[in-house]
């Protein structure tokens, strides 16, 4: 099986104006269900059910152009009162292709979408604390470290250089500032990842939301949505190990457009040096 073939998302590249785009499809299914908990299962499972378009973070990857500038948008105007707070015909924009979001950045927004969307049912899926922190800390926090982003910073202008900005301020706005204190970094990010939770179970009536484990299989989902029980295995997706053959890929994918950015740059140089030597 071909990279492209196991990882499909990482070879997709959009430039869609978000902002001029509006509501297509209606939105349906909005789960809180953080990073590193199952996102891409529960992709799988909703789009199996006919969820078609159900966002997640590698949709930001896919139209960084703009689906960074938006997020960031967001983020900025919720967790730090800078600019106008997204009204429904924002999300509208954002979203609507979408019939159900997952992951993050949408996770951060339940509350926001579920006004924006008071029809949509709510699904919590959740993790023990400390294992989705030591999952975490195992796969995201590794590649967000990465020395290869650092650099690829500079050279990977469609990508890179809209995501780290954007992924910087998503993992502050939920986790607080960084810290190199091992302890004082485990301590904040359960503490954002529960206090995400709370402020769903908060807003949204338990009659409109289901809490859900993978685990449980199709039957409790398709109860709450309202779904036939597919014919097939509850999908299963994105464990440590294709997380990191994953983000392999994906950096490779940097690497590649980087060359391919730079490319002209590096020739005119060489061309200049090449002139400088012979002539100069």
């Amino acid at each position: 099986m071909t990279d492209q073939e196991r990882f499909p998302d990482y070879f997709v590249e959009e430039d869609i104006d978000r902002r001029k785009c509006t509501r297509v499809v209606p939105m349906k299914v909005l789960v809180i269900g953080m990073l590193r908990t199952g996102t891409l299962s529960m992709q799988a499972a909703l789009e199996d059910l006919g969820y078609k378009s159900t966002h997640h973070m590698h949709n930001v990857f896919q139209n960084p152009a703009s689906e960074c500038i938006m997020w960031r948008q967001a983020l900025e105007a919720k967790y730090q009162n800078k600019g106008r707070k997204f009204t429904k015909s924002d999300w509208d924009q954002l979203l609507g292709h979408c019939q159900a979001v997952v992951d993050v950045p949408a996770a951060a927004f339940i509350p926001e979408l579920y006004e924006a969307y008071p029809d949509a049912k709510v699904v919590i899926v959740q993790r023990n604390p400390d294992r989705w922190y030591e999952s975490c800390s195992r796969t995201v926090m590794v590649f967000a470290s990465s020395p290869q982003l650092k650099i690829l910073y500079f050279l990977d202008r469609w990508l890179v250089r809209r995501l780290a900005p954007f992924m910087g301020l998503l993992f502050t706005s939920l986790f607080g500032p960084k810290t190199k204190d091992p302890v004082k970094r485990r301590e904040n990010w359960i503490k954002g990842y529960m206090d995400a939770y709370d402020e769903v179970r908060r807003i949204v009536p338990p009659e409109k939301r289901l809490e859900f484990t993978l685990g449980q299989g199709w039957e409790p989902l398709c109860k709450f949505l309202g779904n036939d029980v597919p014919n097939k295995p509850f999908p299963h997706a994105n464990d440590s190990a294709s997380f990191d053959a994953g983000i392999k890929v994906l950096v490779k994918r940097m690497w590649i457009r980087a060359a391919k950015q730079n490319l002209p740059f590096v020739v005119g140089a060489l061309g200049i040096v090449a002139a400088w030597w012979m002539y100069g």
